[in-house]
C-alpha cells in the first residue's frame, strides 16, 4: 500500500507579495467587475451615464459664477467655464475612483469570505471603470473647447503640441495616485468604519487644495507648497496642454511622479497586509 501524501493548495499570503500571476488568471473576472461597476453606478437612474457629464458641467457653471465673475480669480486668459471644466477632467477621475474604491475591503467582505481571487481586483476594477466616464467627459470638453476657440474674436489659448504626448501619462499618473489613495483608505476603513462617512468631505477639501479652481501661479514663490499635492502637477499639466500658462514644468512633474510611486507602493503594501487577515477579524 502506497504512502498517502497530503497536498495543500493555498495562495501566497505574504503581504509583500503581489499575485501578478493571479491577476492574469482572473483577468476575465477583472473585466466582468469593470462592466458591473459601471452599470451598477447608473442603474435605476433616469439619466444614466449622462450624470457623468452633468455633474462637472454644473460644477463648472457654479465655479465660473462664484470664482471667476464674483471673486474675479484670474484664469490666465482662458474662458472661465473652460478653465474649470479642464481642471475637473482629471480631478473627477481621481475623486470618483477614491469615492468608489476607498471601501473595497469592507464593501466586499461577503465575497472575500466565500471564494478566493486576488484581493487587489475590486479596487483595480473600480479604478479602470472610472475611465469610462472620464472618456465621456473628455468628449464633452473637446466639444466646448472647439466652440470657445472658434467663437472667440482672438483666442488667447491653444493646444501645446510639444506637451500633448504627456497627456496619456498624466491620465495614467492620476489613476495611479487614485488607486494608491484608495488602497490606503480601504485598509483604514477595514478597521475604522467612520472614515466611510468622512471620505466624501475629505475629497471635497482636496478639491480646494488642488489647482482646479485657483491657479497655482497665484501663489507666487509659495507655489511649491501647492505642488506638494500629488494631483497638482497632473491638473496643471492638462491645463498647460490645452490652455497654456500655469507653472507646469518637467521638474515639478518628476517630483509628482516620484510622490505617486511612493503613494502607490505604500497603498499596495498596506492593502496587502490588511487583506491577509481581514476576513478572519472583521
Amino acid at each position: 500500500m502506497s504512502e498517502q501524501t497530503e497536498i495543500r493548495i493555498r495562495p501566497n499570503s505574504a503581504w509583500l507579495f503581489l499575485d501578478w500571476r493571479g491577476l492574469c488568471e482572473y483577468r476575465d473576472l477583472l473585466w466582468l467587475l469593470v462592466r458591473r461597476d459601471f452599470v451598477a453606478k447608473y442603474k435605476q437612474t433616469i439619466l444614466g451615464p449622462a450624470w457623468a457629464v452633468i455633474q462637472p458641467l454644473l460644477m463648472s457653471v457654479v465655479f465660473t459664477v462664484v470664482f471667476n465673475k464674483v471673486a474675479k480669480i484670474p484664469t490666465g486668459g482662458a474662458p472661465g467655464f473652460l478653465f474649470y471644466l479642464c481642471g475637473l477632467l482629471l480631478w473627477q477621475l481621481f475623486a470618483g475612483t477614491v469615492q468608489s474604491a476607498g471601501n473595497s475591503l469592507a464593501g466586499n467582505l461577503n465575497v472575500f469570505g466565500k471564494v478566493y481571487f486576488p484581493r487587489i481586483i475590486p479596487p483595480l476594477s473600480l479604478t479602470i471603470s472610472q475611465l469610462i466616464p472620464f472618456a465621456i467627459q473628455a468628449v464633452i470638453f473637446t466639444g466646448f473647447y472647439i466652440y470657445f476657440y472658434f467663437t472667440a474674436a482672438s483666442p488667447t489659448f491653444g493646444i501645446d503640441f510639444k506637451l500633448l504626448p504627456l497627456l496619456p501619462l498624466l491620465v495614467l499618473q492620476t489613476c495611479a495616485v487614485a488607486l494608491g489613495v484608495s488602497l490606503c483608505c480601504s485598509a483604514l476603513t477595514a478597521k475604522y468604519r467612520d472614515l466611510q462617512h468622512a471620505l466624501g468631505f475629505i475629497i471635497q477639501l482636496g478639491l480646494y487644495a488642488s489647482p482646479v479652481i485657483i491657479p497655482a501661479s497665484l501663489f507666487g514663490k509659495y507655489a511649491w507648497l501647492f505642488l506638494l499635492n500629488p494631483m497638482a502637477a497632473p491638473i496643471e499639466g492638462i491645463k498647460a496642454i490645452f490652455l497654456g500658462g500655469g507653472i507646469f514644468s518637467l521638474t515639478a512633474w518628476g517630483f509628482s511622479v516620484a510622490l505617486t510611486v511612493v503613494i502607490l507602493t505604500v497603498g499596495l503594501l498596506w492593502y496587502q497586509r490588511t487583506a491577509r487577515t481581514f476576513v478572519d477579524t472583521a
